[in-house]
């Protein structure tokens, strides 16, 4: 605030004797007398000693409070709007004296004349020393757990209402203002109206999160790489007892429900560790949060939409921890938070998108993904609008390699390149995650596009072996393997040339295979000696993968193939590895196409590895799990298409899971 309180100072202090009015005349036979010493000053009162209770109500034992012990509702609950409840075998009424009885009732106190210390006869009746309850108070109530606890206590569902004042954009998005020639929504159906009202207060200032932990964005070129923990106030409060009046929270202004706070927070300190393969930094927190809070509040569609996204990936992991501990109340509560922001940030990314300055902003593509990232934790499903939405705000910049070209960012963040950078190489892997479920070809990295992930000048800037655990030379492989299985897998004729190079030839299917698979055998990292063993072993684990779908998917190969029982013990033996070091991120797939091929003891082994899963992922371990049961299950009863790909198929399911 900018102004301050003025107090009186002591030298305007006013008697006590011109309180009162002026004594009447006396008369002159009257007799004077002169006035007390004591009538100058208030009595003193005696206050009474309280202690706890040790026979009263239960609600004043818990509150370590004197109870006056008024049966059936004690007067310290009655006056505290409390329920008063008593332990069973006690008497419903209490047999007290009649002068008590009647001083409880006359006055409207509990009477305390049983308690260790009575006042004197001659001094006043004492006041209630009983603090005013929260309700009287009308306080919002305290989270004294930790906020990134997801057993914290969960405000109600946020109302339409509520989300419309944050969802708003600016006029300057109206949709009727919007031109259609710029329109990238093409790709996903028609939305709802939005709201029309605006969230922003222009009071608020983005300099007022200087003393908070998250970061802001006046960051220099290079992004922040530390993880962000939590956002307390180091000032203390000036106006009275800590536990009535808090002094602001930095972050407010951005998120301004309890709620929303305990979320962010709990993205911030979790994901880390669900989401980075190699959890030693999380430039992924770092690119986002500061488009978040570079917008003023509700300002600006694109960041409203990465806001809503992150505060839902957030809300999905919460409900995961309550349904492993057995909240089920909590973890559907939850659940459907999580699906009320991840509907909300569709329709503003939707919005977003009808115009060229949002369909040009890195957090519009950073939403999507946000988007996409609650899909994969949720399951798996209902991923293919939001992803083809993100591949189509890719194109409309002009491809990958165009938008790396560009050095400035509209959104007026510096480290345009770095961070964008990042979101392509997500999407990259994202997209190559689907095609293998999917059986379709990757399109963001791929023989016609795949210059842009090796011959930029930024590339040594590059985080995707921390976020997916596997080389960045070795992806750009995976993709053309990928491709390959796709084409082998719907018919055609022409097969790609080997990711190393060699002539473009018309080649025999088995031969073309067979190449592919000595290309994985032999495909070693030149860093080798400098990347992490998590990476090395994420090398070796999707190049197993890689080699059991070759084997399966297009020479025909039986699930008891002894080269293909090879390759699948081997990847439970290296994901038994990465789960005891905990790091099994992004490994999903290989426990998936490895565990389908287990039999006997290797059986036990994979459900060990699942097991261990939870403790970094989400739902999606759920989705994976099924799918392996379905096989094994087919498998042992001897029924035909006993593959994870046909038991997909028959689901009619296509899930993206990584």
């Amino acid at each position: 605030m900018s102004g301050t309180f003025a107090y009186s100072s002591p030298s305007t202090y006013i008697s006590p004797s011109n309180y009162f009015p002026p004594q009447p005349h006396e008369h002159a036979h009257s007799q004077l007398v002169a006035p007390s010493s004591r009538a100058a000053e208030p009595p003193q009162r005696k206050r009474p000693k309280y202690t706890r209770s040790k026979t009263g109500c239960l609600t004043c034992r818990v509150k370590k409070i004197k109870c006056d012990e008024t049966k059936p509702n004690c007067m310290r609950c009655t006056h505290g709007q409390r329920d008063c409840t008593w332990p069973e075998g006690v008497p419903s009424r209490k047999k007290g004296s009649p002068q008590q009885s009647r001083r409880s009732s006359a006055d409207g106190r509990p009477s305390t004349a049983d308690s260790n210390s009575l006042s004197e006869p001659s001094a006043p009746p004492t006041r209630d020393n009983t603090p005013p309850s929260r309700g009287q108070l009308e306080l919002p109530p305290v989270v004294t757990r930790r906020s990134s606890d997801p057993f914290a206590t969960i405000p109600p569902l946020t109302t339409d209402s509520d989300l419309s004042r944050r969802q708003m954009p600016p006029p300057g998005y109206s949709l009727q203002h919007s031109n259609s020639h710029n329109n990238v929504l093409n790709v996903i159906p028609e939305l709802s109206s939005y709201p029309s009202q605006q969230r922003y207060d222009p009071a608020y200032s983005s300099n007022s999160l200087q003393s908070s932990r998250l970061p802001n964005g006046n960051h220099s070129q290079a992004l922040p790489l530390r993880p962000l923990g939590h956002s307390g106030s180091t000032s203390s409060s000036q106006w009275g007892q800590p536990h009535l009046v808090h002094s602001i929270d930095p972050i407010e202004p951005y998120f301004q429900s309890i709620q929303e706070r305990n979320l962010i927070r709990h993205y911030c300190d979790k994901s880390l560790s669900i989401i980075m393969a190699v959890p030693s930094e999380n430039p992924i927190v770092a690119a986002n949060i500061p488009l978040v809070l570079n917008q003023p509040p509700g300002a600006d569609p694109p960041a409203e939409a990465l806001r809503l996204a992150l505060l839902g990936v957030a809300a999905i992991h919460q409900s995961f921890l309550m349904s492993r501990s057995g909240t089920a109340h909590g973890a559907e509560h939850m659940l459907r938070v999580a699906h009320s922001y991840r509907m909300n940030s569709k329709q503003l990314l939707a919005q977003a998108c009808m115009t060229p300055a949002g369909a040009h902003s890195d957090a519009s593509l950073a939403a999507s993904l946000a988007i996409a990232l609650m899909d994969i934790f949720n399951g798996g499903r209902n991923w293919a609008k939001n992803m083809d939405l993100a591949k189509t705000l890719v194109n409309v910049r002009g491809g990958p390699a165009a938008l790396l070209a560009q050095r400035s960012s509209t959104d007026g963040l510096p480290a345009g390149p770095i961070r964008t950078r990042l979101l392509l190489e997500i999407l990259a892997v994202y997209d190559l995650a689907a095609c293998l479920a999917s059986g379709e070809e990757p399109t963001i990295l791929n023989a016609a596009s795949e210059s842009w992930w090796s011959q930029d000048n930024e590339v040594s800037f590059s985080y995707a072996e921390q976020v997916f655990g596997m080389s960045r030379g070795f992806i750009p492989v995976l993709a053309e393997v990928v491709t390959f299985i796709s084409r082998a897998l719907h018919g055609s004729a022409r097969i790609s040339e080997v990711a190393q190079g060699g002539d473009s030839e018309e080649a025999d299917l088995t031969t073309e295979c067979h190449r592919y698979y000595n290309v994985l055998e032999t495909w070693v990292d030149d860093r080798d000696h400098q990347i992490s063993a998590r990476v090395h072993t994420g090398n070796n684990i999707y190049k197993k993968t890689a080699q059991i779908l070759l084997l399966r998917d297009v020479l025909k190969a039986s699930a008891t193939d002894p080269i293909v029982k090879s390759c699948s013990d081997a990847i439970v033996s290296m994901l038994a590895e990465c789960t005891t070091s905990k790091m099994g991120v992004d490994l999903i797939w290989p426990a998936i196409v490895a565990s389908s091929h287990a039999f006997g003891s290797s059986r036990t082994r994979a459900t060990r590895i699942f097991s261990e899963f939870r403790s970094q992922c989400c739902f999606e371990v759920d989705s994976a799990e099924r799918i392996v049961q379905e096989v094994w299950r087919r498998l042992d009863e001897g029924l035909p298409n006993a593959d994870w790909r046909s038991v997909m198929k028959d689901s009619q399911t296509s899930l993206l899971l990584l």
